[in-house]
């Protein structure tokens, strides 16, 4: 709040507090209060288009031009890239030039639960209007990548139009093509046989949530570098063989929770990743991996009842394993002379492993980096498998909780000592509580020992 006094204010004495030429002085703020207001009743009442070249003449005028407009059109798509579906249908009717840069997006992603809608639901009806008419205006024009997540309460209305959509991503070249796809009642998929067909397609990624995919008879993805299926169901043991019988590009493959098979034999002379994780579908018996190139290996497979399970690999060149999960009554890991980094996560072994124990771990001879979880580290401890010879590691990681700190140290102490050695190869030691060691010396060898938060 201002409070102005007309009169000049003083001190004891006659001499004024502000002299009168003071920029504070009380005339000096009423003359300016006064400009002011007059100047802003003069621009109330000018028009809008003389207001703005008032403001420009005295130099503060706002350049209202559409700076977006002037934007290349990468840019332009990358600043779309933020937005949903839905907020670009808004866009695309606010002029033509909107329009058009909305149907060149090169990549797409439609995120869309069915289940929000009830009934007849006209924000639905023409959101997916939008998408038939957004599809075909492109007329071929580059995809790079076509992302749908969708959940279909009634997947046999929809397939029809679905497919439309698929046969459009195939015409504009689509590289990238990920289907995120919730069939309710685990319904079927069909894989059109332009999908298998399609030349530019490079990544291909399907999740279905437990729905059932076929691909036609015809072989495909000759120029596929990368696949990934994720919870979906096949129905013929030798669905994997199939596709990549003709994959010959194919260089990374993730199978996360495929069932319906009991048989998963990958043989491939172009995969240099492979990732296998099956949790609780005990219909699968045998993993058998044969790959020349093979670098990377993920397994993470968990069964009920363990009989009859198996477990072969052949790949002379792997670098990394990552093994976890149930260890199955029978398994053989050939030569891995290769193998320099390993990750152990095993929850339970096999009750059919009789001693000597030795030869079940010996690949680890030979590796320089191993992280182990504590789980797997109780369970070598209890079946008399400690110590494992470690003649050439370089980091030892082990990952305990609060839980497992009372087991930890017997079973620990056990493990090092099948380093002992490599121990003059080790130079860093890290430990989360000292007590475990003592108090601790500045010996530092390279083991790390992590204590995760949970």
């Amino acid at each position: 709040m201002l409070f102005i006094f007309a009169g000049n204010l003083s001190i004891a004495g006659n001499a004024p507090l502000l002299p009168e030429s003071s920029p504070f002085s009380p005339e000096t703020l009423l003359s300016r209060w006064s400009v002011k207001k007059a100047n802003f009743i003069i621009m109330e009442k000018l028009s809008k288009l003389e207001a703005c070249s008032l403001l420009q003449s005295k130099g503060s005028f706002v350049d209202n031009s559409d700076r977006i407009s002037n934007l290349p059109n990468h840019i332009a798509h990358h600043i779309l890239s933020f937005l949903t579906m839905e907020n670009i249908a808004r866009l695309s009717v606010v002029s033509k030039w909107w329009q058009e840069l909305c149907i060149s997006i090169p990549s797409l992603t439609l995120n869309v639960d069915g289940r929000r809608y009830k009934g007849k639901d006209f924000k639905l009806i023409y959101f997916k209007n939008f998408l038939d008419r957004l599809m075909l205006r492109r007329n071929g024009m580059k995809m790079v990548q076509f992302c749908v997540h969708w959940t279909f309460p009634d997947w046999h209305s929809e397939e029809y139009r679905f497919l439309t959509w698929l046969h459009d991503a195939v015409r504009s070249n689509v590289e990238v093509l990920y289907l995120d796809l919730c069939i309710f009642r685990r319904g079927t998929f069909h894989m059109p046989l332009c999908v298998l067909h399609c030349e530019s397609l490079r990544f291909l990624t399907v999740s279905l949530f437990g729905g059932v995919l076929q691909l036609p008879s015809s072989t495909g993805f000759k120029k596929l570098q990368s696949l990934s299926l994720t919870h979906v169901r096949v129905l013929d043991d030798l669905f994997v063989e199939r596709v990549l019988s003709s994959c010959n590009s194919l260089d990374k493959l993730c199978l996360h929770g495929v069932n319906g098979t009991n048989n998963i034999s990958i043989q491939s002379s172009s995969l240099k990743y492979l990732e296998i994780t099956s949790y609780m579908h005990n219909d699968l018996f045998h993993v058998n991996v044969s790959g020349e190139l093979l670098e990377e290996l993920i397994i993470c497979w968990k069964f009920f009842p363990s009989g009859g399970r198996s477990l072969k690999i052949a790949t002379p060149h792997l670098k990394c394993f990552t093994w976890g999960g149930f260890a199955p009554d029978n398994y053989f890991l050939g030569n891995l002379k290769c193998l320099r980094s390993c990750a152990l996560s095993l929850e339970q072994l096999s009750s059919s492993w009789r001693p000597p124990h030795m030869e079940y771990f010996q690949f680890l001879e030979g590796i320089k980096d191993l992280v182990i979880q504590f789980p797997c580290l109780q369970a070598l401890y209890e079946a008399g498998m400690l110590p494992i010879p470690l003649k050439h590691v370089h980091t030892l990681r082990i990952n305990f909780t609060d839980s497992d700190y009372d087991n930890l140290v017997p079973a620990m102490a056990l493990l090092l000592k099948g380093a002992a050695k490599a121990l003059d190869k080790i130079k860093f030691l890290s430990l989360t509580r000292k007590e475990i060691l003592g108090k601790g010396k500045n010996t530092e060898p390279d083991i790390q020992i992590m204590r995760s938060s949970n």
